[in-house]
């Protein structure tokens, strides 16, 4: 693999330490020009970026602020990390503002990339070896949701990296290993590297022994029955339910600690409220709105003070001693005052659950600085304070409610995600520190039924891309379990298969599967090819199907012939003990599309005379639904184990050619290919000298998951080829020959494809098309196409490619 990127570009580092000059050293040996910044407030860094940024926005962008020696103040110091905020916060998130949209604005993200170096001991501050900055947190969080926000607007292959080394590497191996990772794109965000050593972040699937019997009087570590409970954001929401449930089953005494002022509700105004809220709300602001006073913003107070009264309605209906306190959060003085006041009155504190919270959605250049403190003072600013008033309490617990936007990044929430993975890495700091005291972060999925994420537009948002919300009750017992039978871990993930595939492609699937498109429930241990089948059915929903509603042929939908392929390959497979490696005789006999939304079922058949032959069949019925032909031949092809030849010597592999972006073609289009088929990004046409000049095409592949079309249900192991890498190889052939013939075109036959290795998620590849004769009859033509990953080596070659034009 290649050990240096191409730079396209100046760079500018933020940060003084040993980190940034390492690698202003070597951008310097490497000729790129870079400069260092080091701000300590928001007015003197907008002052110099408008000054050093009259022309352009540097093209890549360094983070390494955690490496600063002031950096490593511990999570219960608040008067350092004040002194500390504005330099560890503020500015870079405001750097990070200004940087991004300006390369948008320019034109130039597609250029850009964003290395941010966290000091996380070599484990991103989970179990770090030795020292680890408290400030890695929030530049983490923010960098992947910056990542998940460049996707979104359609800068999919910027790299956005999370970099952090073992304390032991030296400042030029982690530079090593930085520019490895910018050689080398992947979809691993979260790096731990030291020269030419890499470890990579992966969600590993760990439940509670006892997890479905969780029991108050069989806690594994102390819970004190009776102790006192510190909730901050506990007077409403996902934190109430889950202190009350507690509180509850321990006999805990909860003190409530929230921004809003106690309140004041009347018997009527509170009975209202749980009888229709909506009602109430309707009429509180057509009264408000009479009175002309702003609606919106009175009712949102009067909503909170509803809530928190009926937390403390609710935990006196079920015997839980409750009260509530209004305090600023951020304010440490304010909050170890309003503890000492607790402890005055309830004895020592026992437990802290940190639930405050502020979020709104908005994109990353419309984010305002007064909402984007608030939200990095509730959970960040509010930890500090906790942590630091309960130096002298015999804590037992101390519980922290952040988000899968932490764990992750979240579109629209940069400010959120900093906030939540800062959360986690404080927490974990005094977990560290405090052996005696469990502290654990849980990143929250979305509830259904309460929080946040219920709010209309935040709700609107999750439903735009399809997150399935967890059930309350679901959620409660999680949370109820990690505290009586779990304590072990310092972060804890809860969140479905689904969204853990999304940055996680490959993937680890309990063991390999057979055939996750044909059998997606049997394991490759469980399969006896002895007693293998001459004929598989599955059954396809086109509505549902990504291979289906993004593959349209005259606007309907149709099954690519990567797909079938793929489909053939896997019936091949659970026959035969060795891994394909070739398909001889590839035919698209008739176009399989679809006329209706209605489920279909397809049958793989086994050729009666070839056992390496396979058929891709399917029922013809009208549009009415009656049988016109049965079994109607689709595809066939047939599969060896020899393996694939060299390259040849006089392949054009060598060829260089000026590429540009793929410009997908509409829906109405002839072939239209949707977001999820559209791998190739780059294209260039020209010839090659080398053989009589005939046409060639030279593209850039990004490689998904192999997984990547077989929906969310199928397993990720299991596959013989990529089938969105194949379909793109198959759309650079296409483009060819639309510039070659001026005409769309589908797939027909192919004398051969050669099996090499399967692409890593992320990996670009380097795809070279070419047409070698139009077909006698003028029907088509014959191309060949070689596809080859970062270090050369074959992923797939197609020999003897047959297209025909298109009407």
């Amino acid at each position: 693999m290649p050990e240096e990127p191409v730079f396209r570009g100046p760079a500018l580092v933020l940060g003084d330490n040993v980190i940034a000059r390492a690698i202003i050293d070597r951008l310097r040996q490497l000729d790129v020009p870079a400069k260092s910044l080091n701000a300590s407030s928001i007015a003197s860094l907008d002052e110099t970026l408008d000054r050093l940024w009259l022309d352009e926005a540097p093209a890549h962008l360094f983070l390494t602020t955690s490496w600063d020696d002031a950096a490593t103040w511990l999570v219960d110091d608040s008067s350092k990390f004040q002194a500390r905020r504005d330099t560890a916060l503020a500015v870079p998130y405001r750097l990070c503002q200004r940087w991004m949209q300006r390369r948008i604005d320019d034109g130039r993200m597609g250029e850009s990339s964003l290395v941010t170096v966290v000091r996380g001991g070599g484990s991103f501050g989970i179990h770090p070896e030795g020292p680890a900055s408290n400030e890695s947190g929030a530049m983490a969080g923010l960098t992947k949701a910056m990542l998940i926000e460049a996707w979104m607007r359609g800068y999919r292959d910027t790299p956005m990296l999370v970099v952090d080394a073992p304390n032991s590497a030296t400042p030029q191996r982690v530079v090593d290993g930085i520019l490895r990772e910018l050689a080398t794109p992947s979809y691993d965000e979260e790096v731990v590297v030291d020269g030419d050593h890499r470890l990579a972040v992966a969600a590993t699937h760990a439940p509670l022994a006892n997890a479905t019997t969780p029991s108050p009087t069989t806690t594994r570590f102390p819970l004190t029955r009776g102790g006192t409970w510190v909730v901050a954001g506990g007077g409403r929401g996902i934190t109430a339910m889950t202190a009350m449930a507690l509180a509850e089953r321990h006999d805990l005494t909860l003190h409530l600690l929230g921004m809003a002022p106690a309140p004041e509700i009347d018997a009527a105004t509170r009975e209202h409220a749980r009888r229709d809220r909506a009602d109430l709300r309707r009429v509180t602001m057509r009264r408000l709105q009479a009175e002309g006073k702003n609606p919106v913003k009175l009712w949102r107070q009067m909503e909170k003070a509803i809530e928190i009264d009926l937390t403390l309605q609710e935990c006196l209906a079920r015997g839980i001693r409750a009260t509530y306190h209004s305090v600023n959060i951020r304010d440490a003085a304010a909050v170890n005052g309003t503890l000492e006041r607790i402890r005055h009155t309830d004895g020592a504190i026992h437990g802290v659950i940190q639930g405050a919270g502020s979020g709104q959605d908005a994109r990353f250049d419309r984010k305002r600085p007064d909402k984007v403190d608030q939200c990095l003072s509730a959970k960040i600013d509010g930890t500090v304070a906790l942590a630091a008033a309960t130096k002298n309490d015999p804590l037992e617990w101390f519980v922290g409610f952040g988000s899968i936007s932490g764990r992750f990044g979240a579109n629209g929430h940069t400010d959120y995600s900093a906030a939540n993975d800062a959360l986690a890495k404080l927490i974990g700091d005094l977990g560290r520190r405090r052996p005696d005291t469990r502290c654990v972060t849980f990143h929250w999925h979305a509830w259904g039924d309460v929080g946040m994420a219920t709010k209309p537009e935040a709700k609107l948002a999750l439903d735009m891309i399809g997150m399935e919300f967890m059930p309350a009750e679901e959620g409660l017992s999680h949370f109820l379990c990690e505290l009586e039978q779990g304590g072990d871990a310092a972060e804890v993930l809860i969140t479905d298969r689904r969204y853990v595939r999304k940055f996680f492609p490959c993937g680890e699937d309990d063991e390999p599967f057979a055939a996750p498109l044909l059998m997606p429930n049997l394991r490759a241990s469980e399969h006896d090819p002895n007693h293998s089948k001459t004929s598989h059915t599955v059954t396809l929903d086109p509505t549902r199907e990504l291979f289906l509603t993004e593959h349209l042929v005259g606007q309907k939908p149709t099954l690519p012939m990567a797909v079938a392929l793929e489909m053939m390959a896997q019936a091949a497979t659970l026959d035969c003990d060795e891994p394909i490696r070739q398909v001889l005789g590839l035919r698209a006999i008739a176009p399989l599309k679809c006329h209706s939304d209605d489920a279909f079922a397809l049958e793989l058949i086994r050729d009666e005379d070839d056992r390496s032959g396979w058929h891709l069949t399917c029922d013809l019925r009208r549009k009415d639904g009656r049988l016109v032909e049965a079994g109607k031949r689709h595809f066939s092809a047939r599969f060896s184990s020899r393996a694939a030849e060299d390259l040849p010597n006089d392949s054009p592999l060598s060829l260089s050619l000026p590429q540009s972006p793929v410009d997908y073609l509409p829906p109405e289009a002839p072939v239209y290919h949707g977001p999820s088929l559209r791998c190739l990004r780059t294209i260039g046409f020209g010839t090659n000298p080398a053989a009589k000049n005939i046409p060639v095409a030279v593209g850039t592949i990004v490689a998904p998951s192999p997984a990547h079309l077989g929906g969310e249900q199928r397993p990720l192991s299991g596959w013989v080829t990529s089938p969105a890498t194949f379909d793109a190889v198959l759309y650079a052939a296409g483009m060819l020959a639309g510039h070659v013939g001026s005409r769309a075109s589908l797939p027909v036959s192919m004398d051969r494809v050669e099996l090499g290795r399967l692409p890593s998620p992320g990996e670009p590849l380097r795809v070279v098309v070419s047409w070698l004769v139009d077909t006698e009859d003028g029907s088509g033509g014959i191309l060949s196409a070689t596809l080859t990953g970062q270090n050369d080596d074959l992923i797939t070659r197609l020999v003897g490619y047959r297209v025909a034009w298109i009407g």
